[in-house]
């Protein structure tokens, strides 16, 4: 007999996943268990998994997921596929944004993050920099995205490069920009995949998120594919970064700041001040999630839950 724990844990987990057309398989079941009431073993959920198939549950070639639910499998596959390829081909240009000053990671995010993005879908990437320096590299990442005719418009977001967050390197700790019950925004900061970092920012990311433990507690980060990371030895970076760390580059981080400041749409501008995380302006966090569905995501979820008892 099915715990009824350990049932309503994987439906409330897969409802998750099903608001993304992501079907699971055991172990990723297990890996992304939300907030567990108990620590089940592989063998105890693999077990459940099997007697909730054809009740709850329909299995194909090892995956799960709700029985009303068509093609994710289909699906699942060519969205890898397609994910595998954007990565492959913005490479070059995350390899250039790594020779940014001060730039010490650079993580891909959202649904490319899960290998989940759709044809159409932008390259959305997380970029930790060094202290006191964020508005200095977010303009320098900005200039050659826009010179190289890589950042997303209103009209063509295909594979354009989105430099949607920035964080400084003694800020990594990241749980006041979550809401009550924010499952989107707990899964978000799981699923970070580094493309660069040479100096382990990853360690210390999740080190700092440490917090987010709790909710995913059987969370394992598998690291990235060697084939879609990018290295930099750059000497000159290291060259003008020591330039730039100088008191002129002080004065040049708050002369750049007050230029994004000034040129920023009004609507970011607006939207930082409002009693929410969707767009965040200052010298530790750059956040710009005009469209944060965080929200709507935790809802949507909340709804499907309500149905398991």
């Amino acid at each position: 007999m099915t715990d009824a724990l350990l049932k309503k844990n994987i439906l409330r987990t897969i409802a998750y996943f099903h608001l993304f057309k992501i079907p699971l398989t055991a172990r990723e079941v297990r890996k992304n268990l939300f907030c567990p009431a108990k620590a089940w073993t592989f063998t105890e959920i693999r077990q459940a998994l099997a007697q909730m198939t054809g009740r709850e549950l329909r299995s194909q070639e090892g995956f799960y997921f709700f029985k009303d639910s068509a093609n994710q499998l289909e699906l699942r596959k060519t969205r890898y596929l397609i994910s595998d390829e954007k990565i492959k081909q913005s490479r070059k240009y995350l390899k250039i944004l790594s020779f940014v000053p001060f730039v010490r990671a650079i993580f891909i995010c959202n649904t490319l993050s899960v290998l989940n993005a759709n044809n159409e879908s932008d390259i959305d990437v997380a970029i930790v920099t060094a202290g006191n320096r964020i508005w200095t590299t977010r303009f320098f990442s900005v200039i050659l995205m826009k010179i190289l005719k890589k950042r997303p418009t209103l009209e063509n977001t295909k594979n354009k490069i989105c430099l949607s967050f920035f964080v400084t390197e003694d800020a990594l700790n990241l749980e006041k920009l979550a809401y009550a019950e924010d499952i989107h925004f707990i899964y978000w900061l799981k699923q970070f995949m580094p493309i660069y970092d040479p100096k382990n920012i990853t360690g210390y990311f999740l080190e700092a998120n440490h917090w987010s433990d709790k909710f995913l507690p059987n969370y394992i980060n598998m690291g990235t594919c060697a084939n879609w990371r990018v290295k930099n030895d750059s000497n000159f970076k290291l060259k003008l970064e020591t330039f730039l760390n100088s008191d002129f580059g002080n004065s040049i981080e708050l002369s750049l700041k007050k230029l994004q400041l000034k040129i920023l749409p009004e609507r970011l501008k607006r939207i930082s001040t409002e009693q929410n995380t969707n767009v965040v302006l200052n010298d530790k966090v750059l956040k710009f999630h005009v469209r944060d569905k965080r929200v709507y995501y935790r809802d949507k979820w909340k709804t499907l839950c309500k149905n398991f008892k």
